[in-house]
């Protein structure tokens, strides 16, 4: 039998009594300032009383969930046993009482679980220092170039402007755009357009009015705006925006558009992190593919490229078979939204230099039968094209109305690739589907990934030669590079309270602190396990493009801050996209402290640090180190230039110097580093140990 939720008043202090297990302390708190609203409670909480609440309800049978129901209890989505719902606030003794099945209730928190839940999430060092009457932070990115790859972004967002309205964006590059100059690198012209002046970008608008993902990616890496909570980690590094409409986010344009951010860093001497919040699943996932390589070659000592893990985390997209003697790897391409329209690719590769061939037929899932083998070489060789369409194949045309087209070669990284590329619609997609068979020598391990919306799947045939997909290897394969920081996504806050009152849910993962559900994972072809590190990314408020028209409806915005009459918006994203840039953040922290940090001292530190909690041991697959901590990171690299108060990489005279200058509050941008006996405080004894390890005592 339960016990009741009941509120006590005891000399003027609310008191709350619960079954234990039931209502989280935040709930309890929430519930008291609700319900009795008294003394100073009523001053600090004075709010409108809700009729109607939204809360996380965890259930421990399956016949809670009509319980619920038959209470009045509205059910928005389900993870695992955890169930979003919104309920009366008169009813919500009852509930916790009376319904069977009812373990926990975790009301909706607002605000605060958001850009904020996810610093608080992975661990953002605190640590204030006063300076114009204004809370700084001690390590915020200071001397770290941020450089964004991205679509949709704002260039003169609020977010992105420092304690006296300048911007804190340093350069701008659009690739697809005609409008400015052309910006010569080592001689060579890149196309686009640079912006460097701040007369030039206050001019700007945004690149893309039908996006506002690079604003959103670059308020969570470096935003500075910190007056409503919803900052970034790095609020004082300098911001390289590079941006283009989405059409226009090719490889080429990323590779062009790396080399103008680390071109940049290396005019004003200093260190660089790129955030790429970009994906795709056409490459070998070995680290061979083009970005890959890139990325390998232009990293290294305070040059880093961190990329998103991709969001396929749920899609059966990959497959792979090693062959025996006279074998195939027999699939159906399928549409996970869609059952008649088949449009994407499958990207299969051998696993060297062997070809392998691919049959196309139409297959009668319902007798399991062979109805046609399109005109199409099962032996394709090198360099081979071939395109099917419903117009010129009479029997095709009967059951698909569009084409199918394949095409293969062996590739620059010494592996055979072939691509079937479906663009057609079934006519009767219950009955007769398009099958891809592929052949290769005995031996020979074929890996496969299936692109846009598509998954490999085996029609439930009970024959046992057609496979399905995995989503285990859905790395995207611009992750997979050995030099890159790869990033996955966990549930930081499930639940938000619209700036019009309605409620957003985000039934991604099986509560807060879980892996996101689509968070991809490896391992890679390699063998190597994907991501390196997982951050919060569902679902986080950053900053919104003011010119995508979506961000003008009070529907879509979490916060709105005005000023001089100029609104900026403030929206939820989700996905791996959100997660980079809060590592990004968390680098530059890092490159502040040591600006020669490489990619492999970072992956250490990170390995070093990552919390692995529950969450993380019951699928360590996807989550690599584990969660990122930021706090343990800049204390590890504290420990590491041990006495170096001043970060010159030495520890000398001018150590003790800034040492004193703390002591007496006369300097706080290294007070993090003053401590340098570990008693808890910045005093004479740590001057004495500075003077003993210079003296080498």
């Amino acid at each position: 039998m339960k016990r009741s939720f009941l509120i006590f008043i005891i000399s003027g202090v609310i008191s709350v009594a619960a079954m234990a297990g039931v209502f989280s302390a935040n709930s309890q708190l929430q519930l008291s300032r609700w319900l009795n609203p008294t003394g100073a409670m009523l001053r600090l909480h004075k709010q409108a009383l809700p009729s109607r609440v939204n809360a996380f309800i965890t259930i421990d049978n399956e016949d809670a969930i009509n319980h619920l129901r038959d209470n009045g209890v509205e059910l928005h989505s389900r993870f695992g046993n955890v169930l979003t719902v919104t309920l009366a606030l008169n009813d919500i003794d009852a509930i916790a009482r009376n319904v069977a099945g009812v373990k926990h209730i975790s009301l909706e928190q607002r605000c605060t679980l958001c850009n904020d839940s996810a610093l608080r999430m992975s661990h953002f060092p605190y640590s204030f220092y006063m300076c114009d009457g204004i809370a700084r932070n001690v390590y915020s990115g200071n001397g770290v170039v941020v450089g964004v790859i991205d679509v949709g972004t704002d260039f003169n967002h609020i977010n992105f402007l420092d304690e006296q309205g300048n911007t804190r964006i340093l350069r701008v590059y659009m690739p697809a755009d005609s409008t400015g100059s052309h910006p010569v690198i080592d001689g060579m012209e890149l196309p686009g357009s640079e912006y460097v002046t701040p007369e030039q970008i206050r001019l700007l608008t945004t690149d893309d009015t039908h996006s506002g993902h690079g604003t959103h990616t670059t308020g969570t890496a470096a935003g500075s705006y910190i007056a409503n909570g919803f900052n970034g980690v790095a609020t004082r590094a300098q911001i390289v925006a590079c941006s283009m409409p989405e059409d226009s986010l090719t490889d080429v344009n990323i590779a062009n558009s790396v080399k103008y951010i680390f071109n940049y860093a290396n005019q004003v001497g200093l260190p660089a992190v790129i955030n790429m919040s970009i994906g795709s699943q056409e490459g070998s996932h070995d680290g061979s593919s083009f970005l890959c390589r890139l990325f390998d070659d232009v990293s290294g000592p305070g040059r880093i490229c961190v990329v998103s893990a991709g969001n396929d985390g749920e899609k059966a997209m990959h497959i792979e078979k090693e062959m025996s003697e006279n074998d195939s790897l027999c699939t159906f391409l399928l549409n996970k939204s869609s059952s008649n329209v088949i449009s994407g690719y499958s990207s299969m590769w051998s696993s060297g230099t062997s070809p392998h061939g691919v049959d196309l037929v139409i297959w009668d899932v319902v007798a399991d039968s062979l109805v046609h083998r399109l005109d199409f070489p099962h032996d394709a060789v090198l360099d081979s094209v071939y395109v099917v369409t419903s117009d010129a194949d009479t029997v095709f045309g009967k059951y698909f109305d569009g084409e199918v087209a394949f095409a293969s070669t062996l590739e620059d990284n010494d592996r055979f690739h072939s691509i079937v590329a479906p663009d057609y619609k079934s006519l009767d997609a219950q009955r007769y589907r398009l099958g891809i068979i592929y052949k290769a020598p005995t031996g020979e391990v074929l890996s496969g990934w299936a692109g846009n919306s598509l998954y490999y799947d085996d029609s439930s045939l009970s024959s046992g030669s057609w496979l399905s997909g995995t989503a285990r290897g859905s790395i995207s394969d611009l992750a997979t590079g050995d030099s890159t920081i790869s990033v996955g996504a966990y549930c930081s806050t499930m639940s938000f309270r619209m700036k019009d009152g309605s409620v957003s849910n985000y039934n991604q993962g099986d509560g807060p602190g879980a892996i996101a559900s689509y968070s991809s994972y490896g391992p890679d072809n390699r063998g190597k396990p994907r991501p390196m590190v997982v951050a919060p990314g569902c679902a986080l408020v950053s900053s919104q493009n003011r010119y995508y028209s979506v961000y003008s409806r009070p529907k879509y915005q979490f916060d709105v801050v005005e000023v001089d009459g100029e609104q900026y918006p403030y929206g939820v994203g989700t996905g791996t996209s959100m997660s980079t840039p809060v590592v990004t953040g968390a680098i530059a922290l890092m490159l502040e402290i040591n600006p020669l940090l490489s990619p492999s001292e970072i992956s250490s530190i990170l390995e070093s640090t990552s919390t692995r909690d529950a969450w993380v041991e019951t699928d360590v697959e996807r989550w690599g180190y584990g969660k990122l901590d930021i706090d343990s990171c800049v204390k590890q690299l504290l420990r590491y230039i041990d006495g170096d108060v001043n970060g010159d990489g030495v520890v000398s005279a001018s150590d003790i110097t800034n040492l004193y200058n703390i002591i007496l509050g006369f300097d706080y941008k290294n007070i993090q580093r003053s401590d340098i006996n570990v008693d808890g405080a910045t005093s004479g004894s740590d001057v004495t140990k500075i003077y003993n390890m210079i003296l080498g005592l």
